[in-house]
């Protein structure tokens, strides 16, 4: 039941976790380095679903505590919170791209692409092949994760009052969990086109859903305090790095038995490195993602991630230049926006979001 988060608000160690900065810092150099040349990290597509967990985590973790505080999930003010932390850099950074787009070549088609981004829909038009943009292709992940915080809210409220909150509440989630994951799986076998496999949010649930049961695994005190969970996370931590960079770094994401379970296997690794993260002992995992370069990157992975691609490709597909030199422009030019982004956008908005009682997510 709730009662144990009412009677105790505090007791459940949301928290900041420097660990989970590092490691989203450590993925979004891996989806960097694929997007500059594909073959220094092709498996960087197993990332997505290791943000889109963390993701998931984190919302259910604060949604958790804010209802264990006043009963209740408080809709307007959690869509107010995540429209001040999303809101402002994305559309600076679509804002931007309207206006390189009168440069380029079809600046009218390039528009309808920023359309399609700034309404959290290029996933869609991406999985049934109906737009493919080619400067804000990335915006893919970012609907999805929009999608998800629509819904999930609302239906954890719904599950919150009919279950409680309870292991058997868990299960439900999981079992939703490995039913998204089966539907893919026969889509896959079906013969259903790559990109509608890669795009979906349907077909990306099981990776979020999986968050989704790790936040409320983990309020349980009889699963987040237990020895036995506590010493599995702890053993697990290291080669679930290990599984996680091999794959980064030998898969391939047009692989379709990655999309017929070997993803669902992926986003569990990655459950079981966040649980570890997240939990009072300490590893060696700790020690690496708890870096002061790793934590940085994490903590403007946001902005690196935004515009990576557009400023990749403009250098790419618009002024023509090699990956040489995508690279050795692209990748400081993407820091410098992504930390200035961060300091004059981010940062006063997410001062703002904290004023409304909000934990760092």
């Amino acid at each position: 039941m709730l009662s144990f988060l009412r009677d105790n608000p505090n007791r459940y160690p949301l928290g900041y976790h420097a660990g989970l900065d590092g490691l989203r810092g450590t993925m979004t150099l891996g989806v960097m380095a694929a997007h500059v040349r594909e073959a220094w990290c092709p498996g960087s597509f197993v990332y997505m679903d290791t943000f889109f967990l963390m993701s998931a985590y984190l919302i259910t973790s604060l949604l958790l505590k804010g209802w264990g505080r006043s009963g209740e999930i408080g809709f307007a003010k959690f869509y107010a919170r995540r429209a001040l932390r999303l809101f402002p850099a994305f559309y600076a950074m679509i804002a931007a791209f309207c206006v390189a787009a009168v440069f380029l070549d079809d600046t009218a088609g390039h528009l309808r692409q920023a359309l399609v981004a700034g309404l959290y829909v290029s996933n869609w038009t991406r999985a049934f092949g109906l737009e493919m943009p080619q400067f804000l292709g990335h915006t893919w992940s970012l609907a999805i994760e929009e999608q998800y915080y629509l819904l999930w809210p609302l239906l954890l409220a719904g599950l919150l009052r009919w279950s409680g909150l309870r292991l058997r509440t868990v299960s439900i989630v999981l079992c939703a969990a490995f039913a998204f994951a089966l539907w893919r799986s026969w889509l896959t076998f079906d013969g259903a086109p790559i990109e509608r496999l890669y795009n979906g949010t349907d077909t990306r649930a099981d990776a979020l859903l999986i968050g989704c049961a790790l936040g409320l695994a983990l309020a349980l005190p009889q699963v987040r305090d237990n020895a036995a969970v506590q010493r599995v996370c702890r053993a697990a931590a290291l080669p679930a790095v290990i599984v996680l960079l091999v794959a980064g770094y030998t898969l391939q994401w047009q692989m379709r038995w990655m999309y017929a379970g070997g993803s669902t296997l992926f986003a569990c690794v990655s459950a079981v490195l966040v649980a570890a993260l997240v939990l009072p002992q300490r590893t060696l995992a700790h020690r690496v993602f708890e870096l002061p370069p790793l934590v940085f990157l994490g903590r403007i992975c946001y902005g690196l991630y935004l515009w990576h691609f557009p400023i990749y490709n403009v250098l790419r597909f618009g002024l023509g230049l090699t990956d040489a030199w995508v690279a050795g422009i692209g990748v400081p030019l993407t820091f410098a926006i992504a930390m200035l982004s961060y300091r004059y956008i981010e940062r006063p908005f997410l001062a703002i979001k904290d004023r409304m009682g909000v934990a760092k997510a």
